[in-house]
């Protein structure tokens, strides 16, 4: 495996480490000291990181260092109360940027919720293609309770996974919630046991890792159209050129020959 260091370790902004292990890139939230709180560094290190992924790489997995913490959220214990208020949009903004890199990602990206998720940190997850939980994750949005209206970008992604009644609940309550009850709401998609889920997640990597390229993408970008309702012909659209681009490339007549002679497939993403 080899480990690179996606920030400057002299930054005052804490850090975000980046692993390549079998086409997997592996990133984790490394600032303990807040919680791992997203700082500016920290979202810029995650929007470099997700923008230009190496190449070969075929899936990211997205978590954080050690077992408490995926993330408190927006770190906004260095602001004085009065100005959070100017402070906030512009954060908010460059979250946004931050949830767009995940979404953009030419490859999917797996969320791997290894503790606690809070505030846009929980924005942050729900942008994953799907994510999976450590048993003692606990999940919350507290925005209301701080007197802030979120982004109807950030509520549209929370009720497509959720619905709108759970989403509500979710935000108007702001009441943590458990690993297993963010699993039956829709929030999380598998909860595993603490000490099994890097391994579980890399698992679920290599099974992305291991089919077509193309036909991945394609797949990822006609499921996104049709989950964020898109109109019906850019929908006709997305899944055309997805359709053609697989059809066309040497990995069908590779895939196909591979069904055909019992044997695993060698895809080059072409």
């Amino acid at each position: 495996m080899t480990n690179t260091d996606a920030n400057d370790t002299n930054s005052s902004h804490g850090r975000l480490l980046a692993s390549v292990e079998d086409a997997t890139l592996g990133l984790r939230i490394d600032h303990p000291t807040r919680a791992n709180a997203l700082d500016s560094g920290v979202l810029d290190a995650l929007i470099a990181a997700l923008s230009r992924p190496p190449e070969g790489v075929r899936v990211v997995l997205l978590g954080a260092s050690g077992n408490r913490h995926f993330s408190s959220g927006l770190d906004l214990g260095d602001h004085e109360a009065a100005e959070l208020a100017d402070y906030l949009p512009a954060a908010e903004e460059h979250l946004g940027r931050a949830v767009a890199a995940i979404r953009e990602c030419k490859v999917p990206v797996i969320g791997v919720i290894n503790g606690a998720a809070f505030g846009g940190a929980l924005e942050l997850a729900i942008a994953c293609d799907w994510r999976i939980a450590a048993e003692g994750a606990r999940f919350g949005m507290p925005a209301a309770k701080i007197g802030v209206v979120y982004t109807p970008q950030g509520l549209q992604r929370f009720v497509a996974a959720l619905g709108a009644p759970r989403a509500k609940e979710l935000f108007l309550t702001g009441t943590p919630i458990t690993a297993d009850r963010a699993r039956d709401i829709g929030l999380v998609d598998r909860v595993i046991r603490d000490k099994d889920l890097w391994g579980a997640a890399h698992k679920e990597a290599q099974a992305v890792g291991a089919s077509a390229p193309l036909a991945v993408a394609g797949t990822r970008h006609i499921i996104d159209a049709l989950a964020h309702g898109s109109a019906p012909e850019e929908v006709l659209k997305v899944a055309d050129d997805a359709r053609r681009a697989a059809f066309a490339s040497r990995d069908y007549r590779e895939g196909l020959a591979a069904f055909r002679e019992k044997r695993p497939p060698d895809f080059t993403g072409r």
